[in-house]
């Protein structure tokens, strides 16, 4: 059985997606004292809480305008749990040293750090679009990517500055 993903179903994993990238962000700014420095991830857990919302509000909508919902397959424990496809970018934050920050980092390597993040994330998108069920659910995970690369731009920025 083949795994594809609606429009309802990839917006309902970008929400997961940028709450982890929130929660991360949070979580990592308490191992800093410096107020620039937490004020960089206070900042970066704030765009990915907005985009979070901005997901949402496309899913209700694409919801209330075509009626489908996700899917739930008690068969297909990835297609039930958008939460799993999250997991699997570098946002996700389970246990382990991989990725971890010490809190000795400077202001420059965290925003190498976030940029790197997010490229892991777009990395992700093109992937999963091999397994967007539609020209739709495709054209959605275009415009997460862009979204993502338009942060990268902005983060790039904050690096030269």
């Amino acid at each position: 059985m083949e795994t594809k993903f609606s429009v309802f179903e990839i917006l309902e994993i970008a929400e997961k997606v940028e709450n982890k990238g929130a929660r991360f962000y949070l979580k990592s700014l308490e191992l800093f004292d410096d107020p620039a420095i937490r004020d960089i991830f206070y900042k970066l857990a704030n765009w990915k809480a907005k985009h979070e919302k901005i997901w949402a509000r496309m899913r209700k909508r694409f919801s209330d305008k075509t009626g489908e919902f996700g899917t739930f397959d008690p068969d297909n424990y990835v297609l039930s749990n958008p939460e799993v496809m999250a997991s699997l970018t570098w946002f996700a934050t389970g246990p382990g040293p991989v990725g971890r920050l010490t809190g000795r980092e400077s202001k420059e390597q965290i925003v190498k750090d976030a940029i790197r993040r997010e490229n892991e994330v777009v990395v992700f998108y093109r992937g999963l679009k091999d397994f967007a069920r539609d020209p739709a659910s495709k054209d959605t995970i275009d415009k997460i990517v862009r979204e993502e690369n338009r942060q990268i731009h902005l983060l790039t920025e904050l690096l030269e500055q």
